[in-house]
């Protein structure tokens, strides 16, 4: 990963929403199968790009530059593993398999998820998995917040900010798992 590139991604959160917007494709491409070593060796700017993502209307990014929406999708799950690698009181959640997707009802924003418990990990990324235990359903924005520390797990399905199918008992662990990866996401705001 280049400095260049990291001071192009720097430039680019430092613009508004529609000029961060028209830059995201390229640097999604440029980024893409780099995406471990960015964040390893950058995780201020990973940190950076999930605060910045968080105030830009996910529904219209994914209507607009799905293939770019999905880079990023994939960008965000390779820090998540990161995350998990690194912080042992994620792991100590992951108690059991889960296989769960993540489907927006108001675009066409579509994920998974999968927590595994023998390796104490949990991967993720853009497109749905087959055979899933969990089916969480809504809005792109409150979805994406899930994974990026924005909404709490269970207070999210309990104010019915988003839909759960499946196994309630499989829907708590995944609810312990993410709201420690909630937990451990480093905050933007808190550096603001």
């Amino acid at each position: 990963m280049t400095d260049e590139l990291v001071n192009r991604i720097d430039a680019s959160l430092e613009k508004d929403e529609a000029q961060l917007k028209e830059d995201l494709p390229g640097l999604l491409d440029e980024i893409a199968g780099q995406e471990r070593s960015l964040i390893a060796d950058n995780p201020e700017v990973f940190s950076r790009v999930v605060g910045r993502m968080e105030a830009i209307d996910i529904e219209s990014f994914y209507a607009d530059e799905p293939e770019a929406a999905d880079q990023f999708q994939d960008l965000l799950w390779t820090g998540v593993n990161l995350l998990v690698e690194n912080e042992p009181s994620i792991q100590e959640q992951i108690t059991t398999d889960i296989v769960a997707n993540f489907e927006a009802d108001d675009c066409p924003m579509a994920g998974h998820l999968q927590v595994d418990a023998s390796e104490e990990t949990v991967t993720g990324g853009a497109g749905l998995a087959d055979d899933p235990d969990l089916v969480l359903t809504g809005p792109a924005d409150t979805l994406t917040a899930l994974i990026t520390g924005g909404t709490d797990p269970i207070q999210g399905f309990m104010t019915q900010e988003y839909e759960l199918d499946g196994s309630v008992q499989k829907g708590t662990q995944l609810a312990s798992v993410m709201g420690e990866i909630t937990d451990s996401v480093p905050n933007q705001h808190a550096a603001d």
